[in-house]
């Protein structure tokens, strides 16, 4: 399979490094990065130690149709990727959004219809230097279709298990992407405040505390504006995903670190929003977006 990567950072580094193995892979970002792993390869260090050599490149310009475009952009940047990756994508084109936030998946179906799959994950992945990532946490990936298009949703998922990506598909895409944004919620603007790995929130009784406050609250105007969460009590998966990304940095955290901007707007932000629609108060999580912002460039 043609497979491009639209914003290769760490996470989407990650995915085409493995993908990589079985499939013609491209993948586009940052000069530096791009230019380190057409040099030397792409290193992936952690619970996973290879090198792979994707072709990388900064831009599109002279590509042909992909098979597969996998978004992995900053969620505020959605509405430009979907501009730029239009030359690319044909009709039998798969588009894939993994990324943070709420509104990724609708952006992209706006534009290119039933071609759009759904993708969240709680991999770990941290950008060390540019060609290097460390793999920090493995976790499930799971796909899904606003438009049930069970044949791109299968091919999809059946490609990543291929390349040792663990995925799964849902009838509850928009269900999961909530779950995961409530998770985030809980867990990056906690340690970009305090500026600490992921496991500050299992090992600091406060910061745990204030982690089940935030997701709570989260979780209530999830219900109320009838989102049909897969877990009972998503508290369950924030300490199950600290656990399993415990050395993780939150991307949260190194965005703030780099001085770059952070997707607090499109993840706790997102909650605040829905929540005035809805007419829920939200104290903590408004507290918390505040304060990220600030801490922020915006």
């Amino acid at each position: 399979m043609k497979i491009l990567v639209y914003g290769a950072g760490a996470i989407g580094s990650f995915f085409g490094g493995l993908l990589s193995d079985k499939n013609e892979v491209i993948l586009v970002g940052r000069a530096p990065h791009v230019h380190a792993i057409n040099q030397s390869g792409l290193r992936i260090s952690g619970l996973v130690e290879k090198v792979v050599y994707p072709r990388a490149c900064t831009d599109l310009s002279d590509l042909e149709e992909q098979d597969i475009v996998i978004v992995t952009v900053k969620a505020y940047d959605t509405m430009k990727a979907a501009e730029a990756i239009a030359g690319i994508v044909g009709k039998e084109t798969t588009i894939v959004s993994i990324q943070n936030g709420l509104n990724n998946i609708s952006i992209l179906d706006e534009k290119f219809g039933d071609r759009v799959i759904g993708g969240v994950t709680s991999i770990g992945v941290t950008h060390i230097s540019p060609g290097h990532i460390r793999l920090a946490g493995k976790g499930d990936t799971i796909f899904g279709s606003l438009r049930k298009n069970l044949e791109r949703l299968r091919i999809i998922v059946e490609i990543f298990n291929q390349s040792g990506i663990e995925s799964r598909p849902t009838e509850n895409i928009i269900g999961e992407i909530w779950l995961k944004v409530i998770v985030n919620s809980s867990i990056n603007p906690i340690t970009a405040i305090v500026r600490k790995k992921n496991e500050c929130i299992m090992i600091e009784p406060e910061l745990r505390d204030l982690a089940r406050e935030i997701c709570e609250e989260a979780t209530v105007v999830a219900r109320t504006s009838g989102i049909m969460l897969p877990l009972a009590d998503p508290f369950q998966r924030v300490i199950e995903v600290v656990s399993a990304t415990k050395e993780n940095f939150s991307s949260m955290l190194q965005d703030i670190e780099r001085g770059k901007k952070t997707e607090i707007d499109e993840i706790t932000g997102a909650i605040v929003n829905q929540a005035k629609k809805i007419g829920i108060k939200v104290p903590i999580n408004e507290t918390i977006w505040r304060l990220v912002r600030a801490l922020s460039v915006n």
